[in-house]
């Protein structure tokens, strides 16, 4: 009867955790560092990386780029200033280069994982982790991805030739979806400006600020694409 009871424990914890897998790759908050190092020199930023449901966010200290998947599969970007609480629509159509989905899921694209060699597969249930690596040029690139979320733990590119080296790593996980969709929701009240109409809002003082940053370009494409290249966005300084 024991060993019953056991049993049926056992089974009911496990099918919990499958069910807990499943609300995580929906609804989940994980916190990244980006660490760059370029010969001796390095620096690093924080990303959050959100998802709710068919909305992903990838939240940085100055902007969150947020995506949209709609229902005819096109993707709508939103970039948000955070300090500021305003925001910039982008339509489909404006921006090139955005209709993957895996890369803002999941920060790397899927394409480029297919490209990789599965080395070895570790742990079990929701941690498992499954280690690719691949070799492409000048550039090694190194992935450790929790296989029921495909949420990156780790993933790193070097390039010897240039002497640098960009890593990604997971700090920590939450799936508190109360929240996240508060989260969400907050983004949803800042003001947004179509990025069609900024051409009649340049007496706006915020968007002439950010038209003169290089802020307002097309909008983000995601974070690795399938050549292993770092999108963060339309600028870069």
């Amino acid at each position: 009867m024991k060993l019953a009871l056991f049993l049926m424990a056992t089974l009911a914890s496990t099918s919990t955790l499958a069910q807990q897998c499943n609300i995580d790759s929906a609804h989940l908050k994980a916190d990244y560092t980006i660490t760059n190092t370029h010969k001796n020199k390095q620096s690093s930023q924080l990303l959050t990386l959100w998802r709710n449901n068919k909305q992903v966010a990838h939240q940085s200290d100055v902007t969150t780029e947020l995506w949209q998947h709609l229902a005819n599969k096109q993707i709508r970007p939103i970039r948000y200033f955070n300090a500021q609480q305003r925001g910039i629509e982008y339509q489909p159509s404006e921006v090139r280069g955005i209709q993957n989905w895996s890369a803002k899921n999941q920060l790397v694209d899927e394409h480029l994982i297919e490209k990789m060699t599965l080395l070895n597969t570790q742990g079990t249930g929701c941690d498992e982790v499954k280690n690719y690596a691949l070799t492409q040029g000048d550039n090694q690139f190194k992935l450790a991805l929790f296989t029921k979320s495909n949420l990156v733990k780790s993933f790193s590119v070097t390039n010897n030739k240039s002497h640098t080296h960009t890593e990604l790593n997971l700090n920590d996980v939450s799936s508190n979806k109360a929240e996240i969709t508060a989260q969400f929701a907050k983004w949803d009240r800042f003001q947004t400006t179509d990025y069609a109409d900024i051409g009649d809002n340049e007496s706006d003082p915020f968007l002439a600020k950010m038209i003169n940053l290089g802020f307002i370009e097309h909008g983000a494409t995601g974070f690795y694409n399938q050549q292993g290249e770092a999108i963060q966005g339309g600028h870069h300084h």
